[in-house]
Order: C-alpha cells, then sequence, then structure tokens
C-alpha cells in the first residue's frame, strides 16, 4: 500500500473548532486551565496536551469507526472507500443515532459529577427514559468501543512505521490524557437535510476517549514489548459527539503524506484550510493565523513563519500559487486548493 493512496478521514468540526496545546520549543505549558479563544472560537485546557500527533491518533480513530461501521468486513482496511455524506446508508445512520430531541436531553443531563462521561442511565436498556423524548429511537445508542494493535496499524498506515510500540503507547494515552471544554457542534440527519447542532460544553471537562484496557500481546526475549492492543471507548462527551459527526461522515479527506509535514504546517492546514470549501477562507488573515494557531511573535516574524509554511504546503501539493496579499492595512493570504487528483500526483 503505497503512502500517497492513503485516505483518512479528518472529522471537520473538530478542525474547525480545536485549538492545538502544545509545549513549544522545550517549554512547557507553565499554568492550567489553559484558555485560549479566537473570535467564536474558545477552549479551555484543564489537562494534558493537544498536538498534531494528538490529532493524526483521531485521525485514525475516526476513520477506522467509519469502515467499522460501513464497511462490513472482519477486519476494518484502510483502503476501502471511506462513504460521504450524502450517501443514503450514511443518512440513515447519522438518523438512527441520535435526534435533535435526543441531543436537547443529553445536553441537559450532563453533570460535571459524571467526570466528563456520558451518563450511563441515557444509553443503558434497563433504564426507563421519557418515551416522548426518545421516540422512535427509545435511547441513545451505547458509545462505540472498538480494539486494535498497533501492528495492524502499522500494517495499514506505513506513515506509522517509524514509531516504536512504547512511542505508539505513549501517543495513544497522551490523546486520551487531554481534558478540554470546547464549542463542538453535533452533525445530524434530521430526516430531510443535515443540521449541526450547536453545543458547547462548557463547566464540564471531557477527554476525547477513553481507554479501557492496553494490552501487551507480543514480548521479544529481552523482555522488549513489540506489540500492544489497545481497546479504547467513545463514552466522553466529546468522544460521543466525535463518534456522531464520524458517523455523518462530516469529514476531509487527507493523504499519507500529510502526517510527514512539520507540525505548524500540518496546523495551518488541517484548522484553516481543509475544513472550508468555496474560498470561504481565502485571503486568509495573518491575525486569523495567529489567533488559532496561537503564535506569539510579532507581524513580521510571524509574516516569515506563514511564508515558509505555505511554501512547505506547496511543495507538497496541499495548495497551489500562495500570495501574500495587504488589504486594508491588514496582511492576508491568498491560495488555490487543488484537486485530490492534483494533490497526489507525485
Amino acid at each position: 500500500m503505497e503512502e500517497h493512496l492513503i485516505k483518512l478521514a479528518s472529522e471537520r468540526n473538530l478542525n474547525k473548532n480545536i485549538f492545538p496545546i502544545m509545549n513549544i520549543k522545550g517549554k512547557h505549558i507553565k499554568e492550567y486551565p489553559f484558555k485560549v479563544s479566537f473570535q467564536d472560537h474558545k477552549m479551555i485546557c484543564e489537562t494534558g496536551i493537544i498536538n498534531p500527533k494528538n490529532l493524526m491518533i483521531m485521525d485514525i480513530l475516526g476513520t477506522y469507526m467509519i469502515h467499522l461501521m460501513f464497511n462490513k468486513n472482519s477486519v476494518v482496511d484502510y483502503a476501502q472507500r471511506i462513504p460521504m455524506a450524502n450517501e443514503g446508508k450514511v443518512k440513515y445512520l447519522s438518523n438512527l443515532n441520535v435526534s435533535k430531541k435526543i441531543l436537547g436531553n443529553f445536553e441537559t443531563r450532563l453533570n460535571p459529577m459524571n467526570g466528563g462521561k456520558v451518563p450511563q442511565f441515557l444509553y443503558n436498556e434497563e433504564s426507563e427514559l421519557p418515551k416522548e423524548i426518545f421516540a422512535p429511537f427509545n435511547r441513545m445508542k451505547k458509545p462505540l468501543t472498538i480494539s486494535l494493535t498497533d501492528r495492524y496499524l502499522k500494517i495499514q498506515l506505513p506513515f506509522l512505521k517509524k514509531y516504536s510500540s512504547n512511542r505508539m503507547k505513549k501517543l495513544f494515552l497522551q490523546t486520551a490524557e487531554a481534558k478540554v471544554q470546547m464549542i463542538y457542534p453535533i452533525r445530524f440527519y434530521n430526516g430531510n437535510a443535515y443540521e449541526n447542532y450547536s453545543y458547547c460544553n462548557a463547566n464540564i471537562f471531557s477527554k476525547l476517549f477513553s481507554i479501557n484496557n492496553v494490552e501487551d500481546i507480543k514480548i521479544s526475549k529481552n523482555g522488549k514489548i513489540l506489540e500492544r492492543r489497545y481497546e479504547i471507548t467513545f463514552d466522553t462527551i466529546l468522544g460521543f459527539l466525535f463518534t456522531q459527526n464520524c458517523l455523518s461522515c462530516y469529514t476531509d479527506l487527507l493523504p499519507g503524506k500529510f502526517y510527514l509535514l512539520s507540525d505548524y504546517a500540518q496546523l495551518l492546514y488541517r484548522i484553516l484550510i481543509l475544513p472550508y470549501f468555496n474560498k470561504v477562507k481565502i485571503p486568509l488573515k495573518l491575525s486569523e493565523i495567529k489567533g488559532r494557531l496561537i503564535l506569539k511573535s510579532e507581524n513580521y516574524m510571524t509574516r516569515k513563519v506563514v511564508k515558509r509554511l505555505l511554501d512547505e504546503l506547496e511543495s507538497h501539493l496541499f495548495i497551489k500559487e500562495p500570495k501574500e496579499l495587504k488589504i486594508y492595512d491588514e496582511y492576508c493570504y491568498s491560495f488555490v486548493k487543488p484537486t485530490w487528483n492534483e494533490m497526489n500526483c507525485q
């Protein structure tokens, strides 16, 4: 399987609303909770970090669950086609999983005492729930649990081969440890069209998923762990929302070569270029790049950084014809988004 042929589904609402929470140049975040905002985007991190590799893990898990739900094979194959949101089976599953009434009830019944997890009574078959709220689906679906090994992922995704089993474990645990409050709309099909249910888990910190178990399944003669199995459940508030958005196929495609880019090139593309269509973000303002990527340098230094990042994206065919413009005394950047085939013609 060639790297440039690999397609990972990257969840759009997560990319649109996430902020990177990173240790930069060896300097660790000194004080939590770490608060960041730009215009109508807001996030608070209670603990942990969210860097490009953690977001890579979310892409890997999101793509896995999409294949698991829509491509009914005994083993998930990352080479399979990723469904599109306009397909009937996607609309059906998106509508089946939640409704606007369920989402409203979900929001009002969340409690900080649950530690950022979805209350079990909302999906427990033994619990009695108001029929007028949950009809016709009776109750929320049970949070999705998946099981996979790092060896399987390396076979499926060649860009992971450079990571040892220990490094993969660190990435999974690190991604699962971050606890945040953020604006995160929920995508669902209402029977006629898709809607985004506006939601923010304010006052309740949530992880992106839970790791139930990490099992050592292959150990060398000298005691080195060569392979691990992970059991992951999306029973957290943000994990449940992430699952729903992935099942709605509210995603954009990323090729395997994307994960070989530098950290800030990945962030610029993921957060401010990938999720937007019809030139919504073109031209892209320097102030928005600074605000969403949390760049603290003066404008003249940030402009140099942005130019380097755009050049890197252009050299790898993620954008074409990048230009710096000055519009009403504000620096902006224009570019052309290539087609998927153009992006992967190397």
